[in-house]
Order: structure tokens, then sequence, then C-alpha cells
């Protein structure tokens, strides 16, 4: 009886005290206390009297007659606190309904252990015979991967030299005209090399290094560059490769959403059917990772906890960030593995966020601190590029053609030197082209 008297009092405070900071809680309540924060924190008050009332009792009343007493008052307390948020106005955490989603789901993409994700050749191109994809998502070759040539090796390739090109959709070149991407600047600029464009959208490391596997046996390339965005590949990286939902929108295009993430605390990752995933991303909420989940946040005292939950979870980012990095280490060491045993020089192109550009982000002098705890080579771009000049609006993350052409010179001028010097010679290259023991 003293152990349920006490849960009471402090279950009374806790309530209480949620119904104090609920504008704290709930971006959406108004500043102040308001009617539905003051019968929230009177409820958690009135459990509290409670708690203080079977202390005082316990002698007088059979411990079965507390026990019910103290279910029932603490059950009508529930209710009522459950009816007065309604009357209020607050939404469930969870809709009662999976959201509608004007979104298809399409078969524009597959992924496999060989080579990755990629474009469904035949299906990519029948989108683009109908216009359902336009530009350089209509620039695959059969293998699917955004470039004009096919993987295939030849005699000829034997006397060239040979190039891969890895990374996400800066490489592949989103926001950039056909042909000015800036894989493409390096052709125009080196047409006697070989070079071949792997980039896929809305992928990490892991992607590359899948990639890596399946081109590098028949390309042969002597150098491999991997073009590393600050800004998710080291999210993407802690999940595992192909959860991923590729899906048309009527007004948004081609777009992606994860069917793997993380848990509000960053210790473990679930996973949710692609349909889900797809309709919870018109959302503010991820998908529930659990049935008892889904049950608590239906009702708005659970809108309530889990929001709580919601706030304080920021304190264990430092959980998932840890996470990503370890995941990423890991994937980068691979690939670095996988070039040395192909005899190929592995080169990291740093590519930053916009929010770089105010103050270096802790992703960002984190990936310069792998690249050079690991001994993998690395071009930095950031101080040649320009927010107002080289990007897209604000709304888009990548590089105009501008930004493009500015990536692809400094990339060319690197490529050239390493050629013309042996397999070592563009190892030791910064930015600006002269030797720089910080990249090394």
């Amino acid at each position: 009886m003293k152990i349920l008297s006490w849960l009471t009092i402090a279950a009374g405070l806790f309530l209480t005290l949620v119904g104090l900071l609920l504008d704290h809680i709930l971006p959406s309540s108004n500043p102040g206390i308001g009617m539905p924060q003051l019968l929230i924190a009177i409820a958690g008050i009135g459990i509290v009297a409670l708690g203080l009332f079977l202390q005082r009792v316990k002698k007088r009343l059979p411990q079965r007659a507390h026990l019910g007493k103290g279910i029932l008052i603490t059950l009508v307390t529930l209710i009522a606190i459950e009816l007065a948020l309604a009357v209020a106005g607050y939404a469930t955490y969870y809709p009662s309904e999976e959201p509608e989603t004007y979104k298809e789901i399409v078969d524009w993409f597959h992924c496999d252990a060989t080579m990755g994700c990629r474009f469904n050749y035949q299906a990519a191109q029948r989108a683009c015979e109908t216009g359902r994809l336009a530009d350089l998502l209509c620039v695959f070759n059969t293998q699917g991967f955004a470039d004009h040539d096919e993987f295939v090796a030849s005699e000829d390739l034997a006397q060239r030299g040979r190039v891969l090109v890895l990374g996400d959709s800066f490489t592949h070149g989103f926001s950039a005209d056909v042909g000015f991407t800036y894989v493409d600047v390096i052709e125009k600029a080196l047409p006697d090399i070989a070079l071949w464009n792997l980039g896929i959208s809305a992928t990490g490391t892991n992607q590359a290094l899948a990639s890596f596997a399946g081109i590098a046996p028949i390309m042969q390339p002597q150098l491999t560059i991997l073009g590393f965005f600050v800004g998710n590949d080291f999210s993407n990286n802690r999940f595992e490769l192909g959860k991923t939902v590729i899906y048309h929108g009527r007004r948004s295009g081609v777009m992606t959403t994860d069917y793997e993430l993380e848990d509000r605390w960053g210790l473990s990752v679930y996973e949710v059917d692609p349909t889900t995933a797809l309709r919870y991303s018109s959302t503010n909420r991820k998908p529930p990772p659990n049935t008892l989940e889904h049950l608590v946040g239906l009702t708005r005292l659970g809108a309530v906890l889990l929001s709580s939950m919601d706030a304080i979870s920021p304190i264990f980012d430092d959980v998932k960030w840890t996470a990503r990095v370890a995941e990423t280490r890991v994937l980068l060491q691979q690939l670095l593995a996988s070039t040395a045993t192909m005899d190929s020089q592995l080169l990291v192109l740093i590519i930053p966020a916009k929010e770089d550009f105010l103050a270096k982000t802790e992703r960002y002098t984190t990936a310069i601190d792998l690249m050079r705890d690991l001994s993998i080579p690395y071009l930095e771009v950031i101080n040649k590029l320009r927010l107002t000049e080289d990007y897209q609006g604000a709304d888009d993350i990548h590089w105009n053609n501008n930004g493009h052409r500015i990536v692809g010179e400094i990339l060319a001028d690197y490529i050239e030197d390493f050629f013309a010097g042996g397999d070592d010679a563009g190892s030791t290259h910064s930015l600006q082209g002269r030797p720089s023991e910080s990249s090394r």
C-alpha cells in the first residue's frame, strides 16, 4: 500500500508539471496557462492529494479497498483529462486512420546486392517516353546508372586513364541541365580520360561501396572519386541499403522517403512497410515503431506523453550522431580497402551543406576528421563556392550549372595532375591544386 501511495503522488506531480509546461511540449499551444493546462494541473494536484489520502487511511481500510479506490479515482481522473483535452481541441499524436496520399510508389528504381540501387532501365525508359521522367532523370545506361556510356570492358580502355565517380544527387547532377553536371564538365575538359558516373540520388557511402564492387572489376578504374555530402550521408549510412521508397506525386515530382527509421532515442532502427512510410511522409510524424506506441498515440493523453518524450529526445542526439559516425567510418574503411584491392586511388570530394557556409558544422568537421584519421585524400570546395551564385534557390540544396562548372574544373585539374604524375601524384592536392599535408 505504501508503494501504491508513493506511485500515485509521483504520477500526480508529473501530471501537474506537464500541465504547467504544456505550451513548451506542444508547439501548437498558445503561450501562457490556458484552461486545458489548468485542468491538467488541477487533476495532477488531485492525484497527489489522493496519494496523501491513501497514506493517511492505510491503517483504517483493508488493503483491497485502498487498491480499488486508488484505481477507480485514477481512471476517472485520466478519463476526465482526456475529455478536457478533446474539448480543448488537442489532436491525437497519431491519426486514427492512416493519412491519405496522392503519391504513387513507382518501379523506376531497384536495389540488389550486386550493384546497389539504380534505375530499372525498362521501367524508367517507359516513364521517359510518357513524360513522367525528364531531363537528367532520363540519362541512364542499361545498367541503370546516370551515364551516357555502357559499362563494358574493351581493349581501348587499357590505354586510357580510367576514373570512377561515386556519390549521391550532387554526383548524379541534380539541378544542373543535361550536359552540365560536374562529371560532364570533367569529361569535356579531359576527353581522353574514360570517366563513369555512378551517382545515385538519396544514397550514402553504402551505395558507393555496393556500386564500386559491381562496376570496378569491369572498368578497372585507376582513380575513384567519392562525392561525400555532409548534409545527409551520415544519416543515410545508418540504414540498410535499399530501404527507400521511390514515389511520384502530382506536385512533387520524383521523391524518396525511407521506410527504415531511427527511433526517437537513436538507440535502434526500426522498419515499417513502404506504403505506411509513404503515407506518413506527408505528416510531421514518423510512423509508429510498434503497436503499443500506436495505441497510446491514438489518445490525447498519449499525445501529451509522446510529445513530452519528443521534447526530451534531443538529449540523446549525441547517441544518434555517434552511431551515424561509427557506421560511416566502417563503410569508408571498407571502400578504402576495396579500392586498394583494385589498385585504385580513392579521393573524397567533401560536399558542404548550405549551413556550412555560415560556420562549418559538426558534420563537416567530422567528415574532415574521418578522412584524416583513415588517411583518405580529400578535396574541399567550400571556399570556391558562393551560396548566392552557385546554388539553386532557397528550397534546393544542390548546385546550379555554375556550381557544377566550378567543381568540375577543380576536379579536372586534379585528375590531369594525377595521370601526369603517376598513381600517387594527385594524393596530396588541396582545393587550389597546391600540395597540402592536411589532405594526405
